[in-house]
């Protein structure tokens, strides 16, 4: 058995690799971008394939939105009430949940009208996190984008449950008109309902 001068080994490392010592000089490889990949000699000509290229019928660009112009907050005490925005106002619901027992809000039957789904979120009462078992909020946020009626319907149900089966359910008319917005509020925690 032959032993090794540690010294020897840590001043040369040639000795070790000396595949390491082999320089690439870049300038004689070829430019990547200069590369054509051709393509496999099966694939289809997408000018004749039949791919579709167009919209098809029902398929609408959607609109877009207005940028946010105020913040319209919803609680569980606004249940049956008329709730007013303006155009570019979010709406924020506020609901008390538990998502631990599977139980959490969802919106139920909302179909795009004078407002859009903008977010869905659960948070903890005071702020921070929601641990395990402790109850929180969900937030369910949706925009005004155009005036109109709306009627807001939400369901606290566990998804893996019949849609019939639902353990509270909370509504409300959304009155979208005019252009007076709501006053801007930084989204933040919402007080509990």
């Amino acid at each position: 058995m032959q032993e090794i001068d540690s010294g020897e080994a840590a001043s040369d490392p040639a000795a070790l690799a000396p595949a390491l010592r082999e320089e690439v000089n870049l300038a004689d490889t070829a430019d990547s971008e200069l590369m054509e990949i051709p393509p496999p000699p099966d694939a289809t000509d997408p000018d004749t394939s039949g791919q579709v290229t167009s919209k098809l019928p029902g398929d609408e660009e959607a609109p877009e939105r207005p940028p946010v112009t105020g913040m319209v907050e919803v609680t569980a005490q606004d249940n049956g009430k008329v709730v007013s925005a303006a155009p570019g106002n979010l709406v924020r619901i506020t609901l008390e949940s538990n998502p631990s027992t599977g139980y959490n809000w969802e919106l139920r039957g909302f179909d795009y009208g004078a407002a859009d789904f903008y977010a869905s979120e659960v948070v903890a009462p005071h702020g921070g996190n929601v641990f395990l078992g402790a109850p929180g909020n969900t937030l369910l946020t949706l925009q005004a984008v155009k005036a109109g009626s709306q009627q807001i319907t939400a369901v606290y149900r566990r998804p893996w449950e019949a849609p019939d089966q639902v353990a509270a359910t909370f509504s409300f008319q959304l009155e979208v008109a005019g252009d007076k917005a709501a006053p801007l509020v930084t989204p933040g925690t919402s007080p509990a309902p």
